[in-house]
């Protein structure tokens, strides 16, 4: 991979509900050497060994909020990374609230770890160790040439939440993390590369008795972005090319959606994430389930 070659893979695409498509949020971003892990939720180890990744070679995490969805898999993640001959301690970047959740992931499993570490006789145990840092706004250091930025998204009532840009050479991407509309997200965005967003969308999320009620369904939908919405912002930013992940629900038609955004306005390269797709800046290629698709 060329040294000003950006590429993003989409780990996982899905949310909380169960879906065999779509593991939980994850991404990882490739620049200059340098290896970033976005979010760890459910199927992020199995995720990264079929994108050809390791754990054991992630540089940092970065995890964008204190949802489950988002970091439930932390704990295997550094257990399975260790069993790949992980030999560096992990990096991890998160807003204090998610930290706290981490953290007692990680001292919850102490006793766990002890009795490995002192049975496994593996060749070294630094890689199950972790070096916590709070996840704030701006520059993130010690990341090569891989330049990435944090800004404050409205998630509320989860705060703080995050989004990313990351940027590497001339080409930039615009990460939204999940967030309902807000202006750091229309600023970060303006004339990105690619503007990777959330998506909630509501035509297809009907009023199901026992499941979710039509508050539930408003509710939800407060705090994250529609079509209409994820559209209007790709527009007015004039982001040359728009992806979508963090699907609610997951078995979202994906036609449908497709037809949805354009309606509302954006005409220019759109795609709709599936898992262990990989998209690669300034080449603008797409590759997927063996195919390679320019944008």
């Amino acid at each position: 991979m060329p040294d000003a070659t950006l590429a993003f893979t989409f780990l996982g695409t899905g949310a909380p509900p169960v879906s065999l498509r779509r593991a939980g949020p994850a991404h990882l971003v490739e620049a200059a050497g340098c290896k970033l892990l976005i979010d760890c939720g459910s199927g992020v180890s199995q995720r990264l060994v079929a994108a050809g990744a390791r754990g054991a070679d992630i540089d940092a995490l970065i995890v964008t909020h204190e949802h489950s969805d988002h970091l439930v898999d932390f704990y295997q993640l550094v257990i399975s990374s260790w069993h790949q001959g992980r030999a560096k301690p992990w990096r991890v970047l998160a807003p204090e609230p998610a930290l706290a959740n981490m953290r007692a992931q990680y001292e919850a499993f102490a006793r766990e770890r002890s009795l490995r570490i002192a049975f496994e006789k593996r060749p070294d145990a630094t890689g199950l160790e972790v070096i916590f840092e709070a996840l704030r706004e701006g520059r993130i250091d010690g990341l090569g040439d891989l330049a990435v930025e944090g800004f404050l998204v409205d998630h509320r009532p989860v705060e703080p939440a995050f989004g990313l840009t990351l940027s590497c050479a001339e080409n930039r991407i615009v990460f939204s993390g999940d967030t309902r509309l807000c202006p750091a997200l229309e600023h970060a965005a303006q004339g990105c590369d690619l503007l990777i967003c959330e998506v909630f969308i509501d035509a297809q999320m009907p009023v199901v008795a026992g499941v979710r009620s039509a508050e539930t369904v408003a509710s939800v939908a407060s705090y994250h972005m529609t079509p209409a919405v994820v559209a209007g912002l790709a527009v007015r930013a004039a982001a040359k090319a728009l992806a979508l992940t963090h699907l609610v629900p997951p078995a979202a038609d994906t036609a449908a959606l497709a037809r949805e955004i354009r309606a509302a306005g954006y005409g220019g390269p759109l795609i709709i994430g599936e898992d262990l797709m990989r998209v690669s800046l300034p080449e603008r290629l797409l590759g997927w389930n063996g195919a390679t698709i320019g944008f």
